[in-house]
């Protein structure tokens, strides 16, 4: 497939293992030899809709609760400077 990509088989096995994102091009290209859309190289496999919303959500009320604790942090800042 790197041959066929146009690509090195070094930076072929570096994508596979996680270590290198390739490029638009190169996932064009890398599409392209296995006959496929680029986004269909993106998609995750056997990953349930609601799979993904469970994940966005615990996401949500992590980043939520984060925000809150900053916001608490920054008011005893405030309060302590005044």
């Amino acid at each position: 497939m790197a041959e066929k990509a146009g690509i090195s088989l070094p930076y072929m096995g570096a994508i596979e293992r996680g270590e290198k994102w390739p490029s638009s091009t190169i996932l064009g290209k890398l599409a392209d030899s296995l006959n496929m859309e680029p986004h269909d190289l993106l998609k995750p496999e056997n990953v349930t809709v609601k799979e993904v919303r469970n994940v966005t959500e615990k996401l949500a009320k992590d980043m939520t609760a984060l925000l809150n604790e900053s916001v608490k942090m920054l008011n005893n800042i405030a309060k302590e400077d005044s």
